[in-house]
């Protein structure tokens, strides 16, 4: 039981570090032209801008600088950090 909730929890950890990866990567395709419009640019948008959609509405852009790829990072950091803390406090009770 041990090691199935230790898997899971890693495989929750290591797709929040793919997840932060494809916003770092989706974040430097702003810098690139066209390179957004291609297939793997829209799949990055399919992922990616759902998160960072809505920390834009919250936090906009400040001249024409956007924020939300490192905020977008941040909170991805701190679910990886409470997702390590609630799987320790699972195997601690187990």
């Amino acid at each position: 039981m041990t090691t199935f909730i230790m898997g899971l929890f890693s495989l929750i950890r290591i797709l929040l570090d793919v997840y932060s990866g494809a916003i770092v990567i989706y974040a430097l395709m702003s810098w690139v032209p066209n390179a957004r419009s291609t297939r793997f640019g829209q799949l990055l948008a399919w992922l990616v801008e759902p998160l960072l959609g809505a920390i834009e509405r919250i936090l906009p852009s400040i001249f024409g600088l956007s924020f939300a790829p490192i905020l977008g990072i941040l909170i991805i950091t701190g679910l990886q950090w409470a997702f390590g803390r609630l799987g320790n406090m699972i195997l601690m009770l187990l």
